[in-house]
């Protein structure tokens, strides 16, 4: 038996309609195309604290609902030097948050093409650090 009805979202994976904003260490950028976060990402490197990217995602109809996924390189911990790639979200369905580190920008990249794209997420390497909002 079938019910048409709402599909429902998948919390983890990049909404379909909500608009993008990139965030390049704490900035609001006022520019976004996938050149533009692809070069951000290759400039991400460990002599500046506040190099980070984080692309995100709003719900124009609910504000206080997000998803975003996010990369920085590990100052330290268990892989220095390594990039980290965490998908997060929050509202309705409660909050989540994603971890999975990599050697190198060439294997975080993909992940933000993915999501840029709107299109599934393979998260069965990411690590569930969601006990860590609080």
């Amino acid at each position: 038996m079938f019910f048409f009805g709402k599909k429902k979202i998948d919390p983890s994976q990049p909404h379909p309609d909500w608009p993008w904003a990139l965030n390049l260490g704490g900035r609001p950028s006022a520019e976004l195309d996938w050149d533009i976060l692809e070069s951000e990402l290759r400039k991400l490197n460990l002599e500046d604290p506040d190099s980070f990217l984080i692309l995100e995602q709003e719900d124009p109809a609910e504000p206080g609902s997000y998803w975003f996924i996010q990369s920085a390189m590990n100052r330290a911990g268990p892989k220095p030097g390594w990039y980290t790639v965490e998908v997060g979200w929050g509202g309705g369905q409660g909050k989540g948050l994603l971890d999975l580190d990599v050697r190198t920008v060439e294997e975080a990249i993909p992940f933000f093409r993915t999501a840029y794209g709107r299109k599934p997420l393979e998260l069965s390497q990411f690590e569930d650090q969601s006990d860590m909002l609080g």
